[in-house]
């Protein structure tokens, strides 16, 4: 299900700026203290934060490919939820040529309609094509969540 969703921003925006820039993002940055609360996890094209965990780019321990293999699995639920939301409302599929505020309108609405049926346990349009999940870009600035990441290869990939 989809429990946040900001859909204000046109298809150029980089999704690590749109999360940045989001009332979430805000808070988690300001306010995250809590390892027990969880994490976010997001592709090589976020900035590793202490709240976001992004894969290593170039593992140097077994220790850290255990990692980049759990995270890479973690985050295919989300991509897989995409691909199933983008098949179910086809229009998600490209561009949607109207104005900006009636996009945001159908994204939200299509969230929604997902989310209901999920409730509803209705099952997705096309389940045999779930495969395939796309990575995302690379990132390589220097970032505080690389210490965080890093303690919990040590913790739990050791």
């Amino acid at each position: 299900m989809f429990t946040s969703i900001n859909a204000c921003w046109p298809g150029c925006c980089h999704d690590s700026h749109i999360l940045r820039m989001s009332n979430i993002g805000q808070h988690l940055a300001s306010h995250h203290q809590d390892p027990e609360r969880g994490y976010l996890l997001g592709d090589s094209g976020y900035p590793c934060r202490p709240f976001l965990m992004t894969p290593f780019m170039q593992p140097v321990s077994d220790a850290q490919q255990r990692y980049n293999t759990a995270h890479i699995g973690t985050r295919n639920c989300i991509e897989r939820a995409f691909g199933v939301w983008k098949r179910t409302f086809h229009v998600l599929h490209g561009e949607i040529r109207m104005k900006p505020t009636k996009v945001t309108r159908i994204v939200i609405a299509c969230a929604v309609l997902h989310n209901l049926r999920l409730m509803w346990g209705e099952p997705p349009m096309d389940p045999e094509q779930l495969d395939d999940v796309p990575q995302g870009d690379m990132f390589q600035a220097a970032n505080d969540g690389r210490r965080v990441r890093d303690t919990i290869v040590a913790n739990y990939f050791m």
